[in-house]
């Protein structure tokens, strides 16, 4: 451990989650690293030169980062590399947006200081899915449940959680219950989903159909799970997600003029 007052030196493969203005030259940038898990970093002159960080203060890349800790002060991110671009994503807002789900959920859902390696694969994995044209419901349904059973909020998905008949053509799906109820048992109310449906969430629940992986998802079981599976992932927040604001935009808007550019 390092002594009081002195610095110390890290490096991790990141993906930088949001950048925010401090001053005129500064930025506050947070990343998701594999190694540290959430790191939140000062970039000196981050805005002034570009030679500083080449270019590389982006979002949809994986970055190689290194950065200084002292005791009492910010981290301050000393260099970022690029080591793999995910441009294919940028090429469609609906992309674009489940992106960053991915980037908040993971930042959101794992705070805690410390190694992250199966959360960072989850997450590459999945902007990777997006970037090489997965449709981004799909891989959505697929990085959320994969965030949800490791860090255990995963629900009871097997039958009813009061008189465990598994054998409706439909359930409802409470969050406080913390799974699926029948038609019969109380309380009322939840979100109804067929068998189909609770069948493929368990199917991602237990590691089959990871984000990178060809597994196809009829796009009637993924709309079916979308309000219900981000809700649920807000439910284990106790808080919404900013990066869902979007969600109630119609689908035919084009795609808006934006910048990816943070350097």
């Amino acid at each position: 451990m390092a002594a009081v007052g002195t610095r110390s030196f890290h490096s991790s493969p990141a993906f930088l989650v949001r950048a925010a203005d401090m001053g005129e030259a500064d930025r506050r940038v947070t990343f998701f690293t594999r190694d540290a898990g959430v790191v939140v970093t000062v970039g000196k002159s981050a805005w002034r030169s570009r030679r500083r960080f080449g270019g590389t203060l982006q979002r949809y890349v994986l970055l190689d980062i290194t950065w200084t800790e002292r005791p009492g002060r910010m981290a301050v991110l000393s260099s970022a590399a690029l080591s793999e671009s995910f441009w294919g994503v940028v090429e469609e807002w609906e992309r674009v947006r489940n992106a960053d789900h991915f980037l908040e959920m993971a930042a959101e859902l794992f705070p805690q200081a410390g190694p992250k390696p199966r959360a960072f694969d989850i997450l590459r994995s999945g902007i990777r899915s997006l970037a090489q044209g997965c449709p981004p419901g799909e891989a959505a349904r697929k990085v959320e449940a994969a965030f949800l059973a490791l860090g255990g909020w995963g629900p009871r998905l097997d039958g009813c959680r009061k008189c465990g008949r598994a054998d409706q053509a439909r359930f409802r799906f409470l969050p406080p219950e913390g799974g699926i109820l029948c038609e019969a048992c109380p309380p009322a109310g939840g979100a109804t989903l067929s068998l189909g449906a609770i069948k493929t969430w368990r199917a991602l629940q237990a590691g089959k159909g990871t984000p990178g992986d060809r597994l196809r998802i009829p796009a009637g079981i993924i709309e079916e799970l979308q309000s219900v599976m981000c809700g649920y992932v807000e439910y284990c927040l106790g808080k919404p997600l900013r990066s869902l604001g979007s969600s109630r935009l119609p689908a035919e808007r084009k795609n808006p003029h934006f910048s990816n550019d943070l350097s």
